[in-house]
């Protein structure tokens, strides 16, 4: 029977692909490969490391497929899996002084957006739970700044404030966010300290 990859769910795919059924692996890989190449790129920065990350990642699904629990969905558990993969190659540099002599001039420029992406994409649903800590202040200009992509300016426009007190109730949003999301992904936030532990 032919599966097509449009009619078919990722919940089916995952448990075809558990029975060893070859198509439903490949139409997984086919639909995430591109998606999860761009997400580690942002991280690494270094073509040939992605590459050889992506075929690891896909190999142990394949070889681990009867045994993977997903949790909740197929997109989560590789998000969850390439950021472990991205620790490991940051651990190792710690042996490297050469390889992280090259990784600190592009980690350096590219640290924030790395934090965010990763804790954003990890969870959504921790997101919304971290930012419901917060109080109404703080999760409209984070709402706002780091998700709408409002600059300080039109937020404080929109909320009637200035944009330097934008500015103070976001950063110790920040803080509230990372604090709560880095007791909840211990591989992410393992992953940051060594990023940090690189300045």
């Amino acid at each position: 029977m032919m599966i097509s990859c449009n009619s078919k769910s990722d919940f089916e795919l995952t448990d075809l692909m558990k029975q060893g059924n070859v198509l439903a692996f490949t139409l997984l890989y086919k639909k995430y490969s591109g998606k999860m190449y761009a997400n580690m790129f942002k991280m690494v920065k270094d073509e040939q490391v992605v590459e050889e990350m992506i075929q690891i990642l896909f190999s142990r699904i394949w070889q681990q497929r009867a045994t993977i629990s997903y949790e909740t969905d197929f997109s989560a558990y590789l998000y969850r899996a390439a950021s472990n993969l991205v620790c490991d190659f940051y651990r190792k540099l710690e042996s490297d002084k050469k390889m992280r002599a090259h990784f600190k001039s592009t980690i350096t420029e590219e640290y924030s957006h790395i934090e965010e992406s990763i804790y954003y994409r990890e969870s959504k649903d921790l997101l919304e739970q971290a930012m419901a800590c917060l109080s109404p202040q703080q999760r409209h200009v984070y709402q706002l700044c780091k998700i709408d992509g409002c600059s300080y300016k039109e937020t404080a426009a929109q909320l009637g404030i200035s944009p330097y007190t934008v500015k103070e109730y976001l950063c110790k949003a920040k803080y509230l966010v990372k604090a709560f999301m880095s007791k909840k992904m211990e591989s992410v936030a393992s992953l940051i300290v060594f990023i940090l532990y690189l300045y």
